[in-house]
């Protein structure tokens, strides 16, 4: 009966208690619920919030006005520090709320070398935190099958599209260009390597000329006339 009372307190947003224990606890979930208000999830992501509970020893009278609650530095971090004030008693304490955002990425299942073919058998999907992620990763690995390391990414990395190549340089690639509705294609070496959407050079293969176009897929090319 205690605890539906508890949290039936908590949901109607009236921060008080009968008890120092249960007191404590309200106010760790007030700044757990705060640092929530300040976080936008990522899409598919999950969002783990834990305040460091207070220390037993920590006597805080009753408060008779709402607490004020404010983040510190105004900033969600990783390690973020809520300070709790209680403006009648008075009396103010601080509450360290661990912040945990992972999102699912793309990571290398084994060390994979340059040149190493991507695929079902040697990438998945992992949660990663979105504090440790830096660069364009990827999230579907649909979109990285067939295409080739070009570094070596360690066993457990998450893949970033500077990891890989589209097409990577000596490869044969389709060179394609538009003219209205007519649809021209021929063949060339690139040159270069590159991504998706990145800026390729590719060697004619008929007319031995360089053609400079955008990367569209796996070993194929466009370019504008």
């Amino acid at each position: 009966m205690l605890n539906r009372i508890f949290i039936l307190l908590c949901s109607l947003g009236i921060y008080q208690a009968f008890a120092s224990p249960n007191y404590h606890i309200l106010i760790e979930k007030m700044a757990e619920d705060e640092v929530a208000a300040q976080i936008q999830s990522p899409a598919n992501g999950k969002v783990d919030i834990q305040a460091t509970p207070l220390d037993d020893r920590l006597s805080l009278t009753q408060c008779e006005a709402p607490l004020d609650v404010v983040i510190v530095n105004g900033q969600v971090r990783k390690n973020t520090v809520v300070k709790i004030t209680c403006d009648t008693a008075p009396w103010h304490t601080y509450v360290q709320v661990r912040v945990k955002i992972t999102t699912p990425v793309v990571v290398a299942k084994r060390l994979l070398a340059p040149g190493a073919i991507l695929s079902d058998q040697n990438i998945t999907i992992s949660f990663v935190e979105l504090y440790t992620l830096r660069g364009n990763v990827v999230a579907d690995p649909l979109k990285l099958y067939g295409v080739k390391a070009k570094r070596r990414i360690p066993k457990g990395r998450a893949i970033k599209m500077r990891d890989v190549c589209f097409i990577c340089k000596g490869d044969n690639v389709v060179i394609k260009a538009r003219v209205s509705d007519l649809e021209i294609k021929t063949n060339g070496i690139a040159i270069n390597s590159a991504s998706l959407g990145d800026t390729i050079r590719v060697r004619n293969a008929q007319t031995n000329k360089v053609v400079v176009g955008k990367v569209t897929g796996i070993s194929e090319m466009e370019v504008k006339l």
